[in-house]
This record gives C-alpha cells, sequence and structure tokens, in this order.
C-alpha cells in the first residue's frame, strides 16, 4: 500500500512539474512571439531572439529540475551546436570535434583559454569555426567560474547572453546597444507576462 501511495505521488509531484514547465515555456514562446513582430524584419535580430527564447526554455527547465550545472551545460553546447549549424552552415561532426576538445569536466580557465587558443590557430581560415570556438571557451569559463565562485544558475545564464551579444555584434551590425535592449524587453516580459493555461 505505501508503494502505491508513493507512486501515486511521485506520479503528482511529476505531473505538477510538467505543468509548470508548460507555462513557463508558453511565456517564452508568447514573449518570443511578440518580440520578433516587432524586430523581425531584420534577419539577424529574429535569429537572436529565437537564439533567447531556446536558451530560455532550457533555464526554465533547470530551475523547475533543479538539474545540476553539468546536465545544464550539456544543454546549453547542444543548443549551440544547432544554432551554430543552421546560422553557419557549419558541418555537424566539426562542431563535435570542437565541442569534445573542450570536454574536460574538470578545467581551469587557463586550460579554457589554452584549449581555444590552439583551435582558434587550427581553424585560423574558418570565422564560423572561430565564433563557435570562442562561444564554447566563454561557455566553459562561466561554468567553470559558477563552479569556482558559486555562482547561481542566473549569473551563469546572463553571461552567456552576454558573450553571445558581442559575439553577434563583433562587426558592429546590428550594434551591441540593439541587442541589449532587445534583452532587456525580453527578461522583462517573461517577468511580467501571464500564461495563457
Amino acid at each position: 500500500m505505501v508503494n502505491e501511495n508513493e507512486s501515486e505521488q511521485f506520479e503528482k509531484k511529476q505531473f505538477e512539474y510538467e505543468m509548470q514547465i508548460q507555462r513557463e515555456l508558453d511565456k517564452i514562446e508568447i514573449v518570443e512571439a511578440k518580440l520578433i513582430e516587432e524586430y523581425g524584419e531584420y534577419k539577424a535580430l529574429e535569429s537572436f531572439i529565437v537564439y533567447l527564447s531556446s536558451m530560455e526554455k532550457i533555464f526554465a527547465r533547470s530551475r523547475i529540475y533543479s538539474s545540476s550545472k553539468t546536465e545544464v551545460k550539456e544543454e546549453i553546447i547542444k543548443a549551440e551546436m544547432h544554432f551554430f549549424s543552421i546560422d553557419s552552415a557549419l558541418d555537424e561532426n566539426m562542431l563535435h570535434s570542437i565541442r569534445d576538445a573542450f570536454g574536460l569536466v574538470y578545467m581551469t580557465i587557463s586550460q579554457a583559454y589554452a584549449i581555444a587558443e590552439k583551435l582558434l590557430q587550427e581553424f585560423s581560415d574558418k570565422k564560423n569555426c572561430q565564433d563557435f570556438i570562442k562561444n564554447l571557451r566563454d561557455i566553459s569559463i562561466a561554468f567553470i567560474e559558477a563552479h569556482d565562485k558559486n555562482l547561481s544558475i542566473d549569473e551563469v545564464q546572463e553571461r552567456i547572453y552576454r558573450s553571445r551579444m558581442k559575439l553577434i555584434s563583433a562587426d558592429g551590425d546590428p550594434k551591441l546597444a540593439l541587442l541589449e535592449k532587445i534583452y532587456t524587453e525580453f527578461k522583462n516580459e517573461i517577468t511580467t507576462i501571464k500564461p495563457t493555461a
């Protein structure tokens, strides 16, 4: 009898998690649609908004399920690989090999820089690969610092978004200030919008 009761409680808790996640995902999708309507005539801005939305979904799930930072990092890197393969038409095998180079579980910041520098030289003729390498370096460093300085997942999230904005605006188009404006609107909307369900 105890096992049935425990099973029912577990199922009820799982259902509550799923409902909570669905409400969060609905909010994120509403904000995504609203911002795409506002800024979507520019491909780079629409792509950035979709990026924010996708990452926000990963972070929302991680908070609800209390995922470890390692699990969150793996999900973020999978998403980053997806975005880079779409945006840059990079070969996924190449992205996997670059990712694997950053696969050290207990990496230091100096190791992350050293690995990135080696890869940047190796792929010096491929700008999109270089962008991906810099992105993985920054993600790795954010999570190393999260471990070393006991940063919250919110602080990690902020660092990852800021890194991505700098990368996107590196050539000045779109401007960093515009990406920051969209990011601020995105954050504000997520916290104020009421889910439809």
